[in-house]
């Protein structure tokens, strides 16, 4: 895993470099260049993603508690990946206000997916304690 990490950060130095690079002269090609590597990257470190995911679905179906929690870790994980690439790309184009209006919603939106679970939680502690 850490091999494919090294191959990704060389990707992306020597993608900023040639589009470093090309930005003066090509700039049309440099933002083609931006997205090859990024799609390129995302690709390569799908498969590793995909490879964890069956791994942890593995490990909840062994404890019995493979539904709600499962589904909502990875819809909070996925939510705050996209309110995060949201922002960043945002920022990158000097619009602060949306960038931190992306994360406010990103964490409002886990919040609300979370609410079932912390009654869940809640109502399992409240039967403990005998109220």
């Amino acid at each position: 895993m850490s091999g494919e990490l090294i191959k990704a950060v060389a990707i992306i130095i020597i993608a900023a470099v040639l589009v470093t690079a090309l930005r003066t002269r090509l700039s049309e090609y440099s933002f083609l260049l931006t997205l090859a590597a990024i799609a390129i990257i995302l690709i390569a470190t799908f498969g590793n993603l995909f490879s964890g995911v069956s791994r942890l679905r593995e490990l909840f179906n062994q404890s019995g508690n493979a539904g709600v929690y499962f589904v909502t870790a990875l819809k909070a994980l996925g939510i705050s990946y996209i309110a995060t690439f949201a922002a960043d790309l945002c920022r990158d184009f000097g619009l602060s206000a949306l960038a931190q209006t992306a994360e406010i919603a990103g964490k409002i939106t886990i919040f609300v997916l979370s609410l079932p679970l912390m009654t869940a939680v809640l109502d399992a502690a409240l039967k403990f304690v005998g109220l």
